[in-house]
Formats: C-alpha cells, sequence, structure tokens
C-alpha cells in the first residue's frame, strides 16, 4: 500500500466551497491517485440532454414486391401491342444497328458526340462550409479535413482530423481541454491536469496553487514539488483517457445555451470573410478570429471585453497544437520533436515522446520520471 496513495473510490466532485482557497473559487475536482473517473464527473450532470420515450424510431412495413404474371408481355418487349417505334427511329437507314450507333457515342458524359469533349480531369480540392447543427453551434468546415465549431456562447472545439487532435475551450474560458496522441490537459480554474500514457508507464501530474503534484501507475507515492523541493503527498487525479474529454467540455457549453440554434444562424449570418495577398483566408464570427494560411495552418483567436486574448492553433502537416492564454502556454507535436509542454507562470511541465522522460519543475527544482520509470530528483 502506498504512502499517499487512497484505495478507496472517491467521487469526482465539481462546486464551490466557502472554505475553499482564496486565490482559487474555480470548480475543485477530486480522484484516487491510481482510479479512474471519466470527466463526466467534472460537468453537471443536469446539462445533459434527456430524450423522450416519442423520439423512438418508427420502422415502417415493407410493401411486397409487385409481381408480373408471366403471361402478360413486357411493354418493352416487340411482341407487345404497345410496342412503337418513333418516326425519327423509324427513319433511320436499314443497315444500321446498335453496335453501330452505339460506336459513334462518346462514352464519357455528356454522352453526345455533338458537344466538346470534357478538359482533363484535376484534383478536387474541398471548399469551406459553414453549417448551423441541430445541437445549436456553428460547424467551419476548413481546409486539410480541419474543423471548427463555435456554439451560440462562443466555446470553440477545434479539431485535426488528420493528425488526431482536439482542443476545446469553454464559453467562461475558465476551462480547456486537449486530446493529442502524445498526452491530455485538462484545466479548470487554476488548476491544470496532465497525463500522458506509453509503453513504460502512465504518469500523472497536476499543476495548483500549493506547487505541483506528480505520479505514475508503477510508483506507490504521490509526489509534491513546491518551493521547499520534492517530497511524498496524498493527491487526486482524473482519468483523461476515460472520455472524449475535448467533445464532453464543448458539448456542455452548447448546452447551457437557451436559443441556441437562432442564435447561431443570426451569428453566421452576419460573419465576415475575406482573403489577404499572402493567400490567407479569414473569418470572424462575433468576437472569434479565424485564419487558415495555405498550407493549413488553422489560428483561432477569442478576445475578451477587458482584453484578455486566449489563441488557438493546430497544423495539419507535424499535427503541432499550441495554447495561449494569460494563464498558460502549452504545445504538443508529433514527428522527431513529439512532446508535450506546459507552463503557467514558474511551473513548467515537459513530456518526450521519444525519451519517455517526464520532468516537471518549480521554484528552481525539477523532478520526474526517467527513461525507465524511475523517480529522479534533480
Amino acid at each position: 500500500m502506498g504512502k499517499g496513495k487512497q484505495t478507496t473510490s472517491l467521487p469526482v466532485t465539481m462546486g464551490y466551497r466557502e472554505n475553499h482557497d482564496k486565490e482559487n473559487r474555480s470548480p475543485i475536482m477530486r480522484k484516487d491517485a491510481m482510479a479512474s473517473s471519466s470527466l463526466a464527473n467534472v460537468v453537471s450532470t443536469d446539462a445533459l440532454t434527456r430524450v423522450g420515450h416519442d423520439a423512438l424510431t418508427k420502422v415502417r412495413p415493407k410493401t411486397p414486391a409487385l409481381s408480373i404474371p408471366s403471361s402478360m408481355s413486357s411493354p418493352l418487349s416487340p411482341n407487345a401491342d404497345v410496342f412503337q417505334l418513333p418516326p425519327h427511329i423509324s427513319a433511320l437507314p436499314t443497315n444500321t444497328t446498335l453496335s453501330s450507333l452505339f460506336s459513334t457515342l462518346s462514352l464519357t458524359p455528356p454522352f453526345s458526340p455533338h458537344l466538346p469533349p470534357p478538359p482533363a480531369w484535376q484534383p478536387h480540392h474541398s471548399g469551406v462550409t459553414a453549417v448551423v447543427e441541430q445541437q445549436g453551434y456553428i460547424s467551419l468546415r476548413l481546409r486539410h479535413d480541419v474543423v471548427l465549431d463555435i456554439s451560440a456562447n462562443l466555446a470553440i472545439r477545434l479539431t485535426n482530423n488528420l493528425k488526431n487532435s482536439s482542443m476545446s475551450l469553454s464559453a467562461c474560458t475558465t476551462q480547456m481541454a486537449l486530446v493529442h496522441p502524445k498526452g491530455r490537459i485538462l484545466q479548470y480554474g487554476p488548476r491544470v491536469e496532465v497525463q500522458t500514457e506509453d509503453e513504460v508507464s502512465v504518469k500523472n501530474a497536476k499543476i495548483y496553487p500549493r506547487g505541483i503534484s506528480f505520479t505514475a501507475n508503477n510508483m506507490a507515492l504521490v509526489y509534491l514539488l513546491d518551493e521547499a523541493g520534492a517530497r511524498s503527498t496524498s493527491d487526486m487525479f482524473h482519468d483523461l483517457y476515460a472520455t472524449q474529454i475535448s467533445d464532453t467540455l464543448f458539448m456542455e457549453s452548447c448546452q447551457r445555451e437557451g436559443q441556441s440554434v437562432t442564435t447561431s444562424i443570426r451569428q453566421l449570418d452576419k460573419a465576415r470573410y475575406w482573403r489577404t495577398e499572402a493567400g490567407v483566408e479569414c473569418w470572424v464570427i462575433g468576437h472569434v478570429f479565424i485564419q487558415q494560411t495555405e498550407d493549413g495552418l488553422v489560428i483561432v483567436e477569442r478576445e475578451l471585453q477587458h482584453g484578455d486574448m486566449f489563441v488557438l492553433r493546430t497544423s495539419p502537416s507535424n499535427g503541432k497544437v499550441r495554447f495561449d492564454s494569460r494563464f498558460m502556454q502549452m504545445t504538443a507535436s508529433l514527428g522527431d520533436e513529439s512532446h508535450v509542454f506546459l507552463r503557467s507562470r514558474d511551473r513548467r511541465l515537459h513530456y518526450s515522446g521519444h525519451t519517455k522522460v517526464f520532468t516537471v519543475r518549480n521554484a528552481g527544482h525539477s523532478a520526474g520520471f526517467d527513461e525507465e520509470g524511475e523517480l529522479r530528483i534533480f
């Protein structure tokens, strides 16, 4: 039994407490260090969609196939009484056969010898489309299979389908979720949780006002790195791989809006678009500014009334994502420099996708797990 880990399953709670730290008025989430929980416990269950019993699909009965008696002649049969040749067909030369007639026709559209042949085939580049989904959000389908979803209350979900990554920002901007092949990140208020999985171990870390706590599934203890250095402690972490945290966060933001479909249609009607001389396509939807460069890089900016800026970036070419705000900066990428990096004030976390080294830094101290998954204090 580890010193800092609990064996009982603790439910994940979210809410405000009167005796909570003054600097942290955000929701509190708790979970056993070695237990697993879903983000579904992080968000309120009252917002879940309820499906009525009358919405069940009704199956139409199949009608029997129409059968034609064998004694009846088909209208297409030359033996039928109603079979008559049109005048222009009857006037054809007698030596004209069906094969000779088709030999003069083009076998490519538009199937006429009197029209010019179609131009040479060109590769098709799908254009950008924008629709309002039934759930009440705008879906902007960009080039290179990048999709940007904007809810009526300006929650954002940026999905890179080519590289299997997704990033969401809540309408209140106090929550952010990232799903990436190299790791997952969840921010809720002043707390940020990170989870990475590889063949060595599953590693968890949490950045919060007290410091940075971290552990792994091959460790019996939870460690805290603060101004005094590294020592054992007790803490709880969420299993960020239990659900699609990015989709859950975004959909919960959508469901809190009443007349979301009407609002989204109005926002889409007022959207602006232009293309710069450098080939950058630009859109403005509400207070959200979107750009996509020629190579597919997408930059999404949302500015609040008091001046705070939130920037989301994703690249379909190298799988890199980036999130910037006044509270934290985060990057993750694939390829030769695959990694997950997070910085919040003077606290940092870095995970290497190649070496599997997991390192946290705080107040001049460093600790983490090496290539073999063993604890290292630097």
